[in-house]
């Protein structure tokens, strides 16, 4: 018979909890990107000398908004599979779940482990290479400005 992990009672409901915050916080920064959008232009532009530093200030800020959630996934998913590969089960003990999956043991949950340490890695690449393309395009911009 196949071992099940158990599901944490409040499991579910945090986990809708942290998605409903991310979906607000989301939305709200949108929000305020439309707001304030041709006040943070007319800011931007309104002295020509520091108009190249604030655009590589708000390129720098959009940056950060925008990879510090890939390099948490990252590092989300790489500590991931270091535990699954230390216990050789997936999902671990001791992690949550929201529903009751079958246990993975052996060679199954090491490939698991692998798997979700290969996916930590290209989070990873795709998070230096969009930084390296959104510093490249700030520079770009702020060469344009002067």
């Amino acid at each position: 018979m196949t071992d099940v992990r158990r599901t944490y009672p409040d499991a579910r409901r945090h986990a809708v909890l942290l998605l409903s915050i991310a979906a607000v916080v989301g939305a709200l920064l949108i929000l305020a990107f439309e707001r304030y959008r041709i006040p943070l232009r007319d800011w931007t532009l309104a002295e020509p000398r520091k108009s190249a530093q604030r655009v590589q200030f708000i390129f720098l800020l959009v940056a950060t908004l925008l990879l510090v959630p890939l390099l948490t996934l990252a590092a989300y998913l790489w500590s991931l599979g270091a535990t699954v590969l230390r216990a050789r089960e997936f999902p671990p003990p001791g992690r949550r779940v929201i529903r009751d999956p079958p246990v993975i043991v052996g060679e199954a949950a090491v490939a698991h482990a692998s798997q979700l340490k290969v996916l930590a890695v290209g989070c990873g690449i795709a998070c230096a290479m969009l930084g390296v393309l959104l510093w490249r395009l700030a520079s770009l911009f702020s060469n344009q400005a002067t």
